[in-house]
């Protein structure tokens, strides 16, 4: 299937999920794109990962408001907030990490 359309079906499906318009959908979609192609060192996405997009999306959603805050207490309630990409959707990420090549020089010992 091509990105396009796993990224409108996403988008569709988000939408639906939360309720909310396609054009915010879309923007969160974007946003959990980068954090998820910047995490795998990939250029482009793998169709499974699009469950990883939809889940950030989703999470970036329900933070709305709360940006900035890594914990806040109102009435006695206590909240904590993840701040970046959370333990589950990483160990699922780490099978489309690609791994970092480096050369290594070594000078002539003469």
């Amino acid at each position: 299937m091509e990105e396009n359309d796993l990224q409108t079906k996403a988008v569709k499906r988000l939408a639906e999920d939360l309720g909310i318009d396609e054009a915010k959908v879309t923007n969160l979609i974007n946003d959990a794109v980068i954090l998820v192609l910047d995490y795998t060192c990939r250029d482009e996405m793998a169709d499974p990962m699009w469950l990883y997009v939809r889940q950030l999306a989703t999470i970036t959603y329900n933070r709305e408001s709360t940006e900035g805050e890594s914990s806040r207490s109102e009435g006695g309630i206590s909240q904590s907030f993840v701040e970046d990409i959370p333990l589950n959707i990483q160990r699922g990420l780490n099978r489309y990490r690609l791994g970092k090549v480096v050369s290594f020089y070594a000078p002539d010992e003469t």
